[in-house]
């Protein structure tokens, strides 16, 4: 898209200004055609309001110690649609844990219980170490998948994102729950293949792990929507 600028612009901004000891910076570039509303949970927090990112512009946080949380985008978001992700409204995920296992990072784009924007995550300076892909690797989905018919949700008649098939059937073999609840009883279904087709780093069901979590030691990261 044209706003490739954008990005190398970021990681400069990143790696000029570095957090303080402790603390992790995610900066949010909105490399969209539109307005995206961002959404951001935390493990320990309420939802917060959406904030308005305007085509070409970013927002940076800062968190201190050991954080997890999530972000989630919408263009042409109204109300209630704006505050949630989730089964009723569904939204691609950039998903983080700061400081965790070894005092490391993990972190995935998830697209678990739907989807809706490209996305993507770099880790800016980072310890590499070339041992694998998911170790400092950068996860990205540069098109969404297309989203089967009976999966698509519509507002006035406009797509607006794809629910997952677990909370669209309710199947306990598409939600890996009851008598599917673990790895091996829950392999990856026909609509999770979908998605690991169209984006393979993303999450695509809940027993992905393999092919979708990353660590890394690093001080900041940057989520692009729209890559």
């Amino acid at each position: 898209m044209q706003l490739k600028g954008l990005f190398i612009m970021s990681l400069c901004a990143l790696t000029s200004a570095a957090p303080s000891p402790g603390s992790t910076i995610v900066k949010i570039v909105n490399n969209c055609r539109k307005t995206i509303q961002l959404g951001q949970l935390s493990n320990n927090q309420e939802p917060q309001s959406a904030m308005p990112i305007r085509s070409g512009k970013s927002k940076t946080y800062t968190f201190h110690g050991t954080w997890s949380g999530r972000f989630w985008a919408r263009e042409d978001c109204t109300g209630s649609s704006c505050q949630i992700a989730g089964a009723a409204y569904p939204a691609s995920l950039a998903e983080f844990t700061f400081r965790a296992a070894g005092g490391n990072d993990f972190y995935d784009l998830s697209f678990v219980d739907g989807y809706n924007l490209p996305l993507s995550i770099t880790p800016v300076n980072p310890k590499e170490d070339g041992s694998s892909k998911y170790w400092c690797g950068a996860p990205s989905c540069d098109i969404a998948p297309t989203c089967p018919p009976e999966l698509q949700m519509r507002e006035n008649g406009v797509y607006v994102g794809c629910q997952s098939a677990c909370s669209k059937f309710g199947n306990p073999e598409y939600c890996c729950a009851g008598a599917f609840s673990t790895p091996d009883k829950c392999p990856m279904n026909r609509y999770a293949r979908v998605i690991k087709n169209a984006c393979p780093d993303a999450y695509s069901f809940a027993y992905d792990d393999k092919e979708s979590l990353y660590q890394c030691s690093a001080p900041a990261y940057v989520v692009t929507w729209c890559p």
